[in-house]
């Protein structure tokens, strides 16, 4: 590889870093969200005997959305759970090399998740399909949040698999 491809894959592995950071902060976000409506929802049912009635619902479309929109990060971070037991054996070609492969598997995984998922999507949003609840939320709402985050790691996977591509290169 030149010179340039080298610094282009740095410069994309950066932009990646810095834009999961911020999903990771649209994902904090929803978490105070859901600790706000928690506490709206035990006031209003300890003081006013009333609800919000979407408690449950808008909560579990927030877990999920923050889920899928922090995945990318705490993967760049490397706060997911791995087993580093054959990699321990492993020279650092050998490691770069079993984490490009890993990233590929993860990649692979993820793609037919994102296929099933983006099927639904358009299926609801095509035929205006809602919640079943009092507040009959559109659902392709919510799950666009889960298709944005997991598109998002789709990427951030790929560039992983250059950036460890180039280190096994060198190593």
């Amino acid at each position: 590889m030149t010179g340039k491809n080298i610094s282009f894959i740095a410069h994309l592995d950066g932009a990646m870093t810095r834009s999961g950071r911020w999903l990771s902060w649209v994902s904090a976000a929803l978490i105070v969200y859901m600790l706000g409506h928690i506490a709206l929802e035990i006031v209003l049912r300890a003081f006013f005997d009333t609800s919000t009635f979407v408690l449950e619902e808008f909560v579990g479309y927030a877990l999920g959305a923050m889920i899928f929109l922090a995945l990318a990060a705490t993967h760049t971070e490397d706060r997911l759970i791995r087993v580093n037991l054959l990699k321990n054996f492993l020279g650092p070609r050998g490691r770069e090399i079993a984490d490009a492969f890993a990233n590929l598997a993860a990649m692979g995984a993820c793609l037919l998740l994102f296929g099933a998922l983006y099927n639904i999507f358009t299926r609801n949003l095509r035929f205006g399909i809602t919640s079943s609840s009092f507040a009959e939320t559109p659902l392709w709402i919510p799950q666009s949040l889960i298709i944005v985050g997991l598109g998002f790691y789709i990427l951030r996977l790929a560039v992983n698999v250059l950036v460890h591509a180039e280190k096994s290169l060198k190593a």
